[in-house]
């Protein structure tokens, strides 16, 4: 019988000034089952003891840069220069693998012919968390079908290809829909792989995204989409103006209602 080789995962953590979330993370990564795998930790130069936490961790972290970049996109490049492992997952300060065989189940799947594995995503909101649906990308997506922190990435794609630093938020669509022009393999996971908190930086600036998608779109000359996410852009903006005025017991009663068949305990 053919013996499979255990193939390295390159874990990337980027973190700014979130301590707290920053030893979740690592806490999450430490329990995996699966132990092939290297930390990546890129901090831009934080001011909130993060650093001299990761400095308590260097035993347990293979690689760390800490210097001022210019954004996210910027910061995850700088990890994917220090890894060296054949598969790459990046994980924001403060997101955690959904259980500790997470990454014991992907080494798992026998002939991984895909170039990029994806996944639902747990989040959690303030007393609530809820499933949320990844799909793959089509010749009519013009939003990011799921979450970067749930994919896992052939790291010889970006040999081709880093993340754009035109982008702040949509870097990561910039970067999936250009793998899948190229007819890159995208296929999802049976199991999920990430829990992350709501609110974060595509959460909180939605209008931005929509705003550098359509730039993306029109970059690949896919104009038709534009004028979709156009009218979604407006819906959008109408929906955070309602927002404003709900209290927060309230906005948990309408994900309830959104995702009611979708809702964990």
């Amino acid at each position: 019988m053919r013996k499979f080789k255990k193939e390295k995962i390159s874990i990337i953590v980027v973190t700014l000034n979130t301590k707290k979330n920053f030893i979740k993370t690592l806490k999450s990564i430490q329990m995996q089952i699966y132990q092939n795998y290297e930390i990546i930790v890129v901090d831009g130069n934080s001011i909130d003891g993060t650093i001299q936490e990761i400095k308590k961790r260097k035993k347990i972290i293979t690689k760390f840069i800490s210097k001022e970049d210019n954004g996210i996109y910027h910061a995850m490049n700088r990890g994917i220069k220090l890894s060296s492992g054949k598969w790459i997952i990046f994980m924001n300060s403060g997101d955690i693998f959904f259980e500790k065989s997470t990454l014991k189940k992907f080494s798992s799947i026998k002939y991984k012919k895909a170039d990029i594995y994806f996944s639902d995503t747990m989040v959690q909101r303030p007393k609530l968390k809820y499933l949320i649906n990844s799909k793959n990308f089509n010749k009519n997506t013009y939003l990011m079908p799921f979450c970067h922190q749930s994919s896992i990435i052939k790291s010889k794609l970006f040999k081709k290809k880093k993340f754009s630093s035109l982008y702040k938020i949509a870097s990561d669509f910039d970067f999936f829909y250009y793998c899948f022009l190229k007819k890159k393999k995208f296929k999802k996971l049976t199991f999920v792989l990430s829990r992350i908190k709501s609110g974060g930086l595509s959460d909180i600036n939605r209008q931005q995204v929509f705003s550098e998608n359509i730039h993306i779109l029109k970059k690949y000359q896919k104009f038709r989409l534009c004028f979709f996410l156009y009218l979604v852009k407006f819906k959008q903006y109408l929906i955070d103006l309602i927002k404003i005025f709900l209290p927060e017991l309230l906005k948990n009663f309408i994900y309830e209602i959104k995702y009611k068949n979708k809702l964990k305990n």
